[in-house]
């Protein structure tokens, strides 16, 4: 009885996986995760470090360590550019926090103006501990962090726009009367102020 032979099986005609084939799936994914990755949205370090900011110099009272810890997170992923922006923002930040605590100063009856005081003393120390914070070398939960050194890199000033002379100088005497009614007031709680350089 004879045997009937199976046909010889030919490897280019078997149904499965090609070499192109697995080459293509493989661009493929490769495409996607390019594609995934360029599409993502990015977080905004930058903005989330403005906000932080306008969040601690707003709240009238010391800033807690974990706002303090976030801010030196997200610093410390600025570029050098993003990071000179911050503290631009933070300045300008403060110079609208303290304005707005001079005019209520000015605005308040004798009895209310310690409360501005305090409020304004809590914000000086939160507007401190927060340029401590933007320090790039500074560590989440230290105690203290040096302030960095913000040497002019000698970049030339931007000019300065046109200012009536009398409205800046009767600011000025304001600014100054405020300060003075400030240093008054820690000295008399025994309180230290901190100094910006």
């Amino acid at each position: 009885m004879a045997t009937a032979r199976r046909p010889h099986s030919d490897p280019a005609a078997a149904p499965g996986l090609r070499p192109w084939m697995v080459v293509a799936v493989l661009v493929a994914l490769a495409g996607l995760a390019a594609a995934s990755w360029l599409l993502w949205p990015r977080e905004d370090k930058l903005a989330a470090v403005t906000a932080l900011q306008k969040q601690v110099l707003a709240a009238g009272k010391p800033p807690r360590r974990a706002d303090v810890d976030q801010v030196i997170r997200t610093v410390d992923r600025l570029s050098r550019d993003e990071l000179r922006v911050a503290y631009k923002a933070a300045g300008d930040e403060w110079k609208r926090v303290k304005q707005e605590a001079i005019d209520a100063y000015f605005q308040a009856a004798a009895p209310d103006r310690p409360t501005v005081l305090d409020e304004h003393i809590a914000r000086m120390t939160a507007y401190h501990d927060l340029l401590l914070a933007m320090n790039p070398g500074s560590q989440p939960g230290s105690p203290a962090y040096l302030p960095r050194d913000r040497r002019r890199r000698g970049e030339p000033e931007p000019p300065k726009p046109a200012v009536d002379e009398q409205a800046e100088a009767a600011r000025r005497q304001l600014a100054e009367r405020f300060d003075a009614a400030v240093e008054a007031h820690a000295k008399a709680r025994g309180r230290q102020l901190p100094t910006f350089r």
